[in-house]
């Protein structure tokens, strides 16, 4: 737990013990990659057990600083999901997700979980701003979890959030399309109920889950998770010129040459009119020649 009760005692000028209850506050990493991006320091704790999830709606009071300087402060209600439709940063929403009913927290956010390269004119945050925000979860209204779902309100949910991450990755928001490309192997994999129809949406769902995120993990230089993606997407078809491809890619970005070259050259041999891969397979062919030249 964030809060740490510890028991010190004092002895008085006049020999007696004294006892004092201090909280000690520890800080909390909110993120999954745990690189320090998001902050959290429990104030209040919050009631229950119960935390927002995704389109859960929320009732949020807030006050954001920069340089200790108020630039924001309301209070807001809203659907978990749709919050940078209000202007709220991305890592805000994250946190929001990890507060219990009532919770108090202070969050801080590195540049790349608040407005990035780009700052917010708007509140004239200048680019790769670090933030602080002050947080009260006054009411949440859970959504529906999977479990809950029938298997047509999950395919319905998950093509919802196919077209928002596709959404996000053309605005170059690649974390948040990461996000949501996650979230549909989490809603489908366990899935048994389907119909013939609804089994044939749900595999093609299912496989684009794990391609979609691999362009925004080779954005986020994040090499070796786009490479694993690509080895689920050809697990449900060996064949995918898109799967291939993009292993081809990722196998490129770490220098892994001969590996890349094989990618692309399948996909030739699918598909011998691919020019992309004919051009990363003469790059390919290219370094691999350097390197060569370079042993010797």
């Amino acid at each position: 737990m964030p809060r740490v009760q510890q028991t010190v005692l004092q002895r008085s000028p006049h020999n007696a013990t004294l006892v004092f209850e201090v909280e000690l506050f520890k800080e909390e990493d909110l993120t999954e990659e745990e690189d320090g991006g998001i902050i959290r320091r429990i104030g209040t704790h919050g009631e229950g057990y119960a935390k927002p999830n995704e389109g859960a709606m929320v009732e949020v009071a807030l006050e954001g600083y920069y340089k200790d300087q108020l630039f924001d402060q309301q209070e807001l209600r809203f659907e978990v999901g749709e919050g940078e439709n209000l202007d709220l940063p991305y890592g805000l929403e994250r946190a929001i997700q990890h507060l219990e009913k009532g919770e108090y927290s202070t969050v801080y956010l590195k540049p790349s979980y608040a407005f990035g390269s780009a700052g917010k004119e708007k509140t004239q945050i200048l680019p790769n701003a670090q933030l602080k925000y002050e947080l009260h979860l006054k009411s949440l209204e859970k959504a529906k979890d999977s479990w809950e779902k029938n298997s047509e309100q999950k395919l319905e949910q998950n093509t919802i959030v196919k077209e928002q991450g596709s959404v996000y990755f053309k605005e170059g928001k690649y974390k948040q399309a990461l996000l949501q490309c996650k979230k549909i192997v989490s809603w489908l994999e366990y899935e048994s109920s389907f119909s013939s129809e609804e089994a044939q949406k749900s595999q093609a769902l299912r496989l684009a889950s794990p391609l979609n995120p691999i362009m925004c993990q080779l954005k986020l230089q994040a090499f070796s998770a786009a490479i694993e993606n690509c080895k689920k997407a050809l697990e449900l078809d060996s064949n995918n010129e898109k799967g291939l491809f993009r292993w081809g890619e990722a196998h490129l970005a770490v220098n892994d040459f001969e590996l890349a070259r094989a990618d692309f050259q399948k996909v030739l041999h699918l598909c011998p009119n691919n020019k992309a891969a004919r051009t990363q397979l003469a790059v390919c062919q290219q370094r691999i020649r350097r390197q060569l030249a370079q042993k010797k």
